[in-house]
């Protein structure tokens, strides 16, 4: 019974902190689209600041759109597993070793995820220069490990 209970807690406080990270993105985009301060690319448009010349974007583009079109059936399996784990959470007499199957699976399906994200980044890698490659490793470094601020600090600026 203490088994279970340790469980109950650990998927509750795994809820609030997941429901806390997701209010605080909601409210980040939010308040920078109401500000106009950034401007997030729709289906087929990529931003300007990298640069991209008329004869990479049909290619960039295309790239974009699949993995869009993959993640998107990639994240309603995720989402259907984690509704399986937590409905087998809400059953009182649940059974452990099946909510470990449904975890494994359901990390698998999030790895399989990063990896075609990194496929997509790689191909479109080799269509940039070297320039472009840069800025595009400066904004995803800032956004994958939360770097604020602008996206060339300078001088001045909040890290010196």
């Amino acid at each position: 019974m203490n088994r279970n209970k340790l469980l109950t807690l650990l998927l509750v406080v795994s809820l609030a902190v997941n429901l806390a990270l997701l209010t605080a993105a909601f409210y980040r985009r939010v308040s920078a689209h109401r500000s106009n301060v950034s401007h997030r690319p729709g289906p087929g448009e990529i931003q300007d600041d990298l640069a991209v010349r008329p004869e990479q974007r049909p290619p960039i583009v295309a790239i974009v759109r699949q993995f869009r079109i993959q993640s998107l059936n990639a994240k309603q399996d995720i989402l259907a597993k984690r509704v399986e784990i937590l409905e087998e959470l809400g059953n009182p007499e649940y059974d452990a070793a099946l909510i470990k199957t449904k975890t494994g699976e359901l990390n698998q399906l999030e790895n399989q995820l990063n990896e075609r994200f990194i496929e997509s980044l790689v191909q479109i890698n080799a269509l940039l220069d070297s320039r472009q490659r840069l800025d595009l490793l400066d904004r995803l470094s800032r956004s994958w490990f939360f770097f604020n601020g602008p996206a060339r600090p300078e001088k001045g600026g909040q890290h010196e």
